[in-house]
């Protein structure tokens, strides 16, 4: 039994996925809690967390809906404004769902790279704190540094690295990426995410490029604190979801029994608050 903490749902007719164009041909379309349901059954994959794909609440509301008629779903990560002068008020009705486990802004395509420092931010984030929520961190490499700052800000706030920070694996940048990635995993809040790393490669990604990266996060986080997540239907660019549920057990493999059942399930239960 395995929980994926990391997989979206969209429907294109809604109308605000701001990034999603006809260029991502293989996953401009829509995806169904009846689309992953036989993938995740093939594989004994028995709970799932949604994770937003669209700045805006109603998106999450929709999330929120279809995670509260599919039994499989166990939670959901949301979007709201930070700067939004009526964001507690939002908070305040979305956390009224008990699937809602906490919120991802879409730091990777915000403009400002220094915005998750911004003071206007602070009243907001300590009341997600306060409301025993918790922070997907959808960041890039250049973002890492901040983030340390922000992690150092917050301490009591739980943040887990989406995607082990997108490190740019094709070019093989890992020195400054490793460096950031140690400061951050030394931190008490900061958790990792096994995820999207097929992705940020391209379809003639091969294992040998993965393994320094993954290797390197194995070293840094105890598996208390990394959790596999499968990033579709953006993983199906690239991969299917059996073919990359078998390569990250065949990469855990050197783990013991415990570790793996921590990366495959116990660390995304805890972190999201799962019952």
């Amino acid at each position: 039994m395995y929980l994926d903490s990391h997989q979206h749902f969209w429907t294109l007719s809604r109308g605000d996925y701001a990034w999603m164009t006809p260029d991502f041909k293989p996953i401009y379309k829509d995806f169904t809690s009846e689309d992953l349901g036989a993938l995740i059954e093939e594989k004994k994959v028995t709970e799932t967390v949604i994770v937003q794909a669209a700045d805006t609440v109603a998106e999450t509301d929709f999330i929120l809906n279809i995670a509260s008629q599919t039994p499989y779903v166990k939670g959901v990560v949301g979007w709201v404004d930070f700067e939004d002068s009526h964001v507690k008020s939002h908070i305040d009705r979305l956390a009224q769902n008990p699937l809602l486990k906490g919120f991802r802004p879409m730091i990777h395509d915000i403009e400002d790279k220094d915005w998750m420092l911004r003071d206007t931010l602070a009243e907001p984030l300590n009341y997600i704190i306060h409301k025993g929520l918790s922070f997907d961190a959808l960041v890039r490499p250049y973002h890492l540094k901040n983030l340390i700052l922000f992690a150092k800000k917050y301490p009591n706030l739980p943040i887990v690295i989406d995607h082990i920070a997108k490190p740019v694996i094709p070019k093989s940048e890992i020195h400054e990426w490793l460096k950031d990635m140690s400061a951050l995993a030394i931190l008490d809040n900061i958790w990792c995410k096994f995820s999207g790393v097929v992705t940020e490669i391209g379809e003639d990604y091969t294992k040998a490029q993965i393994i320094p990266y993954v290797e390197r996060i194995f070293e840094l986080f105890e598996s208390q604190r990394i959790m596999w997540g499968s990033d579709w239907p953006v993983l199906t660019m690239v991969e299917t979801y059996g073919n990359w549920f078998d390569l990250a057990q065949e990469l855990c493999s050197g783990l013991s029994d415990d570790e793996q059942l921590n990366i495959f399930s116990r660390t995304g239960r805890n972190f999201y608050r799962i019952e």
